[in-house]
This record gives structure tokens, sequence and C-alpha cells, in this order.
């Protein structure tokens, strides 16, 4: 059942709780916010080269955040806690707002429009809003990825379960993929899809990644089997996320790559990761990819020249990250705008006499 909890009232009598937040360092201008898997929230500033340290209760693996997502305006994180919780973090004022008690083990949780989706590794997702259930359906068992489209679907998938894109109006599949062929030796291909993504400008694309080290790309208009299977060096497939025109995935064993998804040839590796790639986040505007995993360290990869612009060492191990609106890269006037902005003083060039 989900449950409702203001959290601002705690931190206003927090010394008689003891059950408060921590917030380490000065209110500042936070490029990132990075999820730990002893439940603490890490928010980076790539200017000042510091990082705010956010915690709700203990630091222990039983308040892991699993999953962080940022709501559709902009302005909270939802964390998904291991210990059946769910924080509404606002990012502006770097505290927890609210909070959600769940039953099971959960996946993911997000909003799409007034709804609030959650959805948990049994398979049972829940609709709701203002804290009532508006329906709850099984998208199968085995689910290990969970991700919203930008028309408002949901796309699920996991270990014997097939990709599938839900409508939440309706509560059933508007597709369901097909097992690519059996192989050379007749032998059935298993389905293990590890990581969804889809490109915001078309929702009709999909790509998957596999635990058998597979990319697979489709386009439901087409066909229910992918339009494009590649396989990628030797390790699970763990993050993926899309823009408008590539696709870029991490693995286990910390290789970040890059596909073009109107014209996949090939995919290009990006250098200086190391470490199992556990999520994957892109600047909404600016060309940088952020990566986090199990090495502890944050970077953030310029997409134009594929390298480390800015790499930070977080002393835990990293399970999920997202960008924030602020600019990584810091506005440069040019001359002719430099020149708009001077006052005419309106007055004669004084001639200077020759000594």
């Amino acid at each position: 059942m989900l449950r409702g909890k203001n959290l601002r009232r705690k931190v206003e009598i927090r010394d008689e709780l003891m059950h408060y937040l921590i917030i380490v360092g000065t209110r500042k201008m936070t490029n990132l916010w990075v999820a730990t898997d002893l439940g603490s929230l890490r928010g980076v500033c790539l200017k000042s080269q510091q990082n705010t340290v956010v915690t709700y209760d203990e630091i222990s693996k039983k308040n892991e955040i699993v999953s962080l997502i940022p709501s559709h305006n902009g302005q909270e994180l939802y964390c998904t806690l291991k210990s059946e919780l769910i924080n509404v973090f606002d990012m502006s004022q770097n505290i927890y707002v609210n909070q959600y008690e769940m039953t099971g083990e959960l996946l993911t949780a997000f909003d799409i429009g007034d709804q609030f989706i959650s959805i948990a590794k049994n398979g049972d997702m829940f609709i709701w809003r203002d804290e009532e259930v508006l329906g709850k359906f099984k998208v199968g068992e085995g689910i290990e990825c969970c991700v919203k489209t930008s028309d408002g679907k949901v796309l699920t998938g996991g270990k014997e379960n097939e990709l599938k894109l839900w409508d939440l109006e309706t509560q059933k599949t508007l597709f369901t993929s097909k097992n690519v062929p059996r192989d050379e030796l007749d032998i059935r291909v298993p389905v293990w899809i590890r990581s969804i993504a889809s490109p915001p400008s078309d929702s009709n694309i999909i790509c998957i990644g596999t635990h058998y080290h597979q990319y697979r790309q489709y386009d439901i208009r087409v066909k229910r089997r992918p339009i494009l299977e590649k396989t990628w060096e030797e390790l699970p497939i763990l993050s993926l996320v899309a823009n408008n025109t590539n696709c870029y995935m991490g693995n286990g064993k910390g290789d970040i790559g890059r596909i073009d998804i109107r014209n996949p040839k090939e995919i290009h590796k990006f250098k200086g990761a190391v470490g199992s790639v556990r999520s994957l986040a892109l600047h909404a505007k600016e060309p940088y990819l952020a990566s986090v995993g199990l090495d502890r360290h944050l970077r953030v990869h310029n997409l134009v020249t594929r390298e480390v612009e800015h790499k930070f060492y977080l002393k835990n191990k990293l399970n999920c990250v997202v960008f924030t609106g602020e600019a990584v890269k810091e506005k440069v006037e040019d001359d002719e705008d430099i020149w708009d902005q001077l006052e005419e003083t309106g007055g004669k060039r004084r001639k200077v006499d020759d000594e």
C-alpha cells in the first residue's frame, strides 16, 4: 500500500527524532546527482570540484538506492530504496520532502503526468494518483528493467520475459517482441534483457541490451523481431541511454560504446572507463555523457572527442546518475556580444597633441 509521509517536518525537529538528513557542504550549483549502494545521494558540482552528501536514515546496505528517476517537471528525484521505500528528493532545496512506503522488493518508480508508477521485481505494477490506487496488473516474472517512453507508455523486460510496451490506460500490451531464431545448432536462444532505452523523439524505436552482450534494436512498426542485432564485447550490457541520434551502452567490464541509431554499422568505444558501468546519463542540451559504476568513480565524457573531461572519486559503489538542468560548460561571450553590451558615451574623441 502506498502511504505518503511528509519529510519536511522531520527536518525541522530532527534533534528530537534522531532520524534526519545529513547535508555536508554549502549550497551551490549542482550538475549531477549520484546514488550509492549505501543509500546516500551525492550532488556533484563540476566547476568547484566539490560534492554534497545527502543521506536518509542510517548508511547501510538496506537503504541502497536501486533507482534514481527525475520527475517530469525536473524539480524532484524519485529514489527507490532496497528497503521498500520511495523517497522524493527536492533538488532545489537539497532535502527529502516526501516518502512512500511500499510492499515487496522494488525495481523502480517514476511519474507520468499526474500518475505515479511503481513496479516491483515480482512483476506487480501499481498506478497511483493522490495516494489512491488507479490500477494494478502483472507484467510478468523476472522483471529486471522498466522505463517510460516519451509518449507516456512503459517498456518492460527481464529474464525469460520478452520486451513489452504497455498502455497504462488499458493495462494491456501494445507490443510484445518475438525471440530471435534458433542458433546454428538448433538450440533456443535464451531471453535475458538487462537494459532498455528509447529515443525521445521516436518511441517506435526501442534499444535493448542483453545479459549475453547483445545489442538489439526494434522498430515496432516493422516487425516483432529485432531489425538489428550486434554482439558487443564479452560481458552483459547493463546500462543504456539514447538521444535522437545515438544509443550509448555500458557493460559489466567497464566498456562504454556508442552506436548510431539511424545507421547502426559500428559501435565506437569511449576511453577512460573502468569497472562495471551501472548507469549512464546524457545532458539535455550539451554534449556530455556521465557514467558511474562499481569502481566508485563518476566520469563525464565529451561526446565529440569521446575523452573524459571530469572524473570524481566518490568513495562508495555507485548505482545511478542523473544530470540536472545546470550547464556543464559556461557560455563564453564572443567579441560582438561584449561590444553590444558597452554603452555609448556620446562624446567626441579628444585629439592628443604630439609632444
